[in-house]
């Protein structure tokens, strides 16, 4: 069975007919954390939990004590998650701005401390959770992010990762944010974050599914920067899987997602902070698994795979979505309408592709009503994807 990949329109114009959709098709975002900074609840993800910590503890003047985490949210987590309870005036590039009657206390005790100065690194890093990047700009004494961002001396030691963050979210599909990667981790910087400069050309390479020059020259990077903290090296040896899955070697792929495996169970965290730091660090991993067994053709251990997914985050999208998509690759359709329909529970945009495989796991069963009533809810969400009309017709 071919399941049709779910792939909504690009560019600014379908952006525009997304959000409109969004504003009026009735499915808000469960989690609080993105509007206004709420306290997390059964709806959040792990991944608001981390921000909401940050949040906190940059409130608190605490951000010292944050460890360092591995995950960041797509920036515009925050402006999909205001269209879809319909707040269009929430969706502004300035933080102080934000509608009143959404934000929690913590918000604008967060921007007093933004505004002041302080903690820029931990306070570059929510910004850029919350989808504020030429705030994160500013804050890192950053030029305009779009321009470059960056003067003649490149990166700032201390604030190389931030910065590469606020240049690569300004410009997601440029290719000279990667050229600015891969100077920046041959230079004179301080190993780690040489070692965290090459690590994201070299991942960004492999999901291309490029083997070129720039990604074995990061790779190289990253083996002579290797770090000694354990969660540092899980995702130093998830990363260098690319260089063998690319060449085809299956066992060479699976003996460094072994060894990321190893190094994460090496940890035993103590505070509640350390928690969410590896839980963070364990996400993006069980994910590489349970595409990497889909992409080798063992869909059965990809679903387990995403087991350890739903006890890390079962509040996030993503878990639902790679979970249906290793159910339907394993011809379960009837537990595929069910992690579907997990997905379509947590709301907001990504509830649009989660009503899209509900439908098509339901017409595999033979409920075709149902499944057009779940494609039409995919469409009222999002109607930028071909497949979805395709569907329907």
């Amino acid at each position: 069975m071919v399941v049709p990949p779910y792939a909504p329109d690009p560019g600014p114009r379908a952006l525009a007919l997304r959000l409109a959709a969004l504003a009026s098709a009735g499915v808000p975002v469960r989690c609080p954390v993105w509007l206004g900074l709420g306290a997390p609840d059964a709806g959040s993800s792990r991944l608001a939990e981390v921000t909401h910590a940050v949040a906190r503890h940059l409130a608190d003047g605490t951000g010292g004590v944050l460890p360092r985490f591995n995950t960041n949210p797509y920036p515009a987590t925050r402006v999909f998650a205001a269209a879809s309870r319909g707040r269009l005036d929430a969706l502004g590039p300035d933080m102080a701005a934000f509608p009143p009657d959404l934000a929690a206390p913590l918000w604008w005790r967060v921007l007093d401390r933004v505004r002041a100065g302080h903690d820029p690194v931990v306070a570059a890093d929510l910004l850029l959770r919350l989808g504020y990047q030429r705030h994160a700009a500013d804050v890192l004494g950053m030029g305009e992010p779009s321009a470059g961002g960056l003067g003649a001396e490149g990166f700032t030691a201390g604030r190389a990762v931030k910065q590469l963050a606020v240049l690569f979210w300004s410009r997601p599909s440029s290719a000279g944010v990667e050229a600015l990667a891969l100077a920046g981790a041959r230079s004179d910087l301080p190993a780690a974050e040489r070692h965290a400069l090459a690590l994201f050309v070299l991942v960004r390479n492999g999901r291309r599914g490029t083997g070129t020059a720039a990604l074995h020259e990061a790779a190289a990077i990253v083996r002579a920067t290797a770090p000694d903290e354990p969660l540092v090296r899980q995702a130093h040896f998830r990363a260098l899987a690319f260089v063998p899955f690319l060449a085809g070697d299956v066992a060479g792929t699976w003996d460094l997602l072994d060894r990321a495996l190893a190094e994460q169970r090496s940890v035993r965290p103590g505070t509640g902070l350390d928690r969410l730091a590896w839980d963070d660090y364990a996400y993006p991993l069980h994910e590489t698994i349970a595409r990497t067994h889909l992409r080798t053709g063992q869909p059965d251990r990809a679903v387990e795979a995403t087991g350890e997914l739903v006890g890390l985050s079962p509040g996030d999208p993503r878990t639902w979505a790679i979970r249906g998509d290793a159910l339907l690759a394993a011809d379960r359709p009837e537990e595929a309408v069910h992690a579907c329909a997990r997905g379509v529970a947590l709301g907001g945009l990504p509830a649009a592709r989660a009503a899209f495989y509900r439908g098509w796991a339901l017409a595999r069963l033979g409920r075709a009503r149902e499944a057009a009533e779940s494609y039409r809810l995919s469409r009222r969400i999002d109607p930028t994807a071909p497949v979805v009309a395709s569907a329907l017709a």
